[in-house]
């Protein structure tokens, strides 16, 4: 499948994405794969790749293909970069979706053909270079992460890479420091997913998504008193595996991108004011009122 065509997914946690969301609302809990995308536009192009994701995202309505997706821009991170995901229960499912999708894609004619390949030749102009992930979850090293992702607005995304053959050590340290301390502290707001990328990144790679319905969540200082809620030795013992293990980690936080998102209308239908928001519509400009000219002068007499 064209990337172009796709213009699908990126880090994130959100089983909101996956068939199974289809449910009565209530928590849920992460997919067990995730397909991720990461899209860098080009500088000056981001008004514009988003006008063109929305019409992509229309035509994936209009066509009821089955690759749903949650788009996600920087609040605080790279300005320049744009995130879709997309979750299933596993890659047997997702490589049907991408056949689907591709079959349905390829059939269209008319002038819906006619944008698509429009579209096609857009997206060489906007982006800049894109990567695609796969993601395994890893329930032993998240906290609390069933979530109703449909009353979400904002992932907060964690990108940790590890020194090569360190992972074992790297797990014990979330499950048995990390964890456990949030648990002490008990921080039940706190919601995070893990997901270690299998494909499409350097070895050693794990993301962390925590959903947030405002940006207020990070006013709680959680690492604060997740570091309070431990001992001496076992902060002493935390830093010094977190050293040896961890090569890097940043953070970056997004906001969910409802015209550029395309979710199931099972979800769409929880909060519709969100999901289908009405497209801002412009006044008409009023006509001009056509001057009356003056009559022209009569010419000179003898």
């Amino acid at each position: 499948m064209k990337k172009s065509l796709l213009l699908f997914i990126v880090v994130l946690v959100s089983s909101a994405l996956s068939p199974t969301f289809a449910q009565e609302p209530g928590m849920h809990s992460p997919p067990k794969a995730l397909y991720i995308v990461r899209e860098d536009i080009k500088p000056g192009m981001m008004p514009a790749h988003n006008k063109h994701s929305a019409n992509y995202a229309g035509i994936f309505r209009t066509l009821d293909t089955p690759n749903y997706r949650i788009a996600l821009v920087p609040v605080a991170g790279s300005e320049n970069e744009v995130v879709y995901i997309t979750g299933c229960e596993s890659f047997a499912q997702l490589e049907n979706i991408l056949n689907t999708t591709d079959k349905k894609m390829a059939g269209v004619g008319g002038n819906t053909r006619a944008e698509l390949d429009r579209l096609e030749k857009e997206a060489a102009v906007l982006h800049a270079a894109m990567r695609d992930m796969f993601a395994i979850y890893r329930p032993e090293l998240s906290y609390n992460p069933g979530v109703n992702v449909w009353q979400m607005r904002y992932f907060s995304i964690t990108t940790v890479r590890i020194r090569p053959g360190h992972d074992a050590q790297y797990a014990d340290y979330v499950q048995k420091m990390v964890n456990v301390a949030r648990q002490k502290a008990k921080l039940d707001n706190l919601h995070v997913a893990a997901f270690q990328v299998i494909s499409g990144a350097q070895a050693g790679t794990y993301m962390f998504f925590r959903p947030m319905k405002s940006l207020a969540e990070l006013d709680e200082p959680m690492g604060a008193k997740m570091r309070a809620a431990m001992s001496d030795d076992m902060r002493k013992d935390a830093d010094k595996t977190a050293g040896d293990a961890i090569m890097s980690s940043e953070t970056s936080t997004y906001w969910m991108t409802p015209a550029m998102s395309y979710v199931q209308k099972d979800m769409a239908a929880l909060d519709p004011a969100f999901w289908n928001p009405k497209p801002v519509m412009m006044p008409k400009p009023r006509p001009k009122k056509k001057m009356a000219q003056a009559a022209a002068p009569a010419p000179p007499t003898d």
